[in-house]
């Protein structure tokens, strides 16, 4: 009887594994944060043994296989941009590919080199036509920004079914009501990633080093990158690939040709998604001043509702109060004068 059950239960975890959808994430590190957010799911990266560039990166029969065998209950979040990635928006669209395709641009808002949030218009590949004055777009986001993280996490929970782990969405919720827009100034985004990681923090004036796998850095952007970190501004390293690495020592050379020892504050996510931002948000906070009157409410929309301003909530509070009391105290003279 006992071993019957065993085997019972061995064969509903196995149906409930195959049942499981599939999550299939184009570039890092969608993959980390879609892990932590959806533990019961299998997360694959397809560019996971990609050498180079992911940008360059070309479909391998393996993964021709896998993306064949997805059926309509399993998805792919693709930024819609590299070649590989239009290349599987084709096959989906020829319905040799049954997965839903999420394409993250349909929700995400991106940055401007010039620290501009727009929107993409999709329909004719261009941010919209208000914000065609700030300039080409920074497309790699790979997942990090917060606001952005709500929203993928949300559509993908809508897309597959799937809940989102709760401890993933309260630990991000508690990170983005404490350090969103906590900071000012001044800072360098070593990597592109890096620049939505300091605009979330709150930094508006912020000079990009690389705008690009493989791109060096302006001649124009460097001086004004090291002349920033000579006034103290940090310098940020998102490490999405191994190249992030380069790029930090061949700063940390150019400041100390410079004669300047600069603040360089750097992460990966070999430990996942929350903990490297928890850890690259209290090193940039231990060394840069908070604001000390900004009041900031979480960017939440799984929850539907955006929390309110403490500074404009407590006086309404205070004078609601007010009036109920003087309210009872009229009452109370009117029944006073009737008796």
């Amino acid at each position: 009887m006992l071993k019957n059950l065993i085997i019972l239960a061995v064969l509903l975890a196995f149906v409930a594994v195959a049942e499981t959808p599939k999550i299939i994430v184009s570039f890092p590190a969608y993959d980390q944060v879609l892990k932590e957010a959806f533990p019961q799911a299998e997360v694959i990266l397809l560019t996971r043994n990609a050498t180079g560039d992911p940008h360059q990166y070309q479909l391998t029969p393996a993964d021709l296989q896998l993306l064949y065998s997805l059926t309509e209950k399993d998805v792919i979040v693709s930024t819609a941009h590299a070649p590989f990635e239009l290349k599987i928006a084709e096959l989906a669209k020829e319905g040799k590919i049954k997965a839903y395709v999420i394409d993250v641009r349909t929700f995400q808002l991106y940055l401007t080199w010039d620290n501009h949030l727009v929107k993409l218009d999709i329909e004719h590949d261009e941010v919209d036509h208000e914000d065609h004055k700030h300039g080409p777009v920074n497309l790699h986001d790979h997942g990090i920004y917060p606001p952005n993280v709500f929203k993928l996490v949300e559509e993908v929970s809508r897309r597959t079914g799937l809940q989102p782990n709760r401890e993933f969405l309260e630990r991000l919720r508690v990170l983005n009501a404490t350090y969103c827009c906590r900071f000012g100034g001044k800072a360098v985004a070593l990597t592109p990633a890096a620049q939505y990681l300091l605009h979330w923090l709150g930094f508006r004036d912020v000079v990009v080093l690389v705008k690009g796998p493989g791109m060096p850095p302006s001649p124009a952007d460097l001086q004004k990158a090291l002349q920033y970190v000579r006034d103290g501004a940090p310098a940020v390293a998102v490490v999405v690939r191994g190249e992030a690495l380069r790029i930090v020592d061949m700063f940390r050379q150019k400041a100390k040709e410079a004669e300047i020892q600069p603040k360089i504050i750097a992460t990966g996510f070999s430990k996942g998604y929350l903990s490297a931002v928890e850890n690259i948000t209290r090193q940039i906070a231990e060394y840069t001043p908070q604001r000390p009157t900004q009041q900031v409410s979480a960017t939440a929309p799984m929850s539907g509702q955006q929390g309110g301003d403490v500074d404009v909530i407590m006086p309404l509070i205070v004078v609601a109060a007010a009036v109920a009391a003087i309210g009872v105290f009229l009452a109370l003279r009117r029944n006073r004068k009737t008796k």
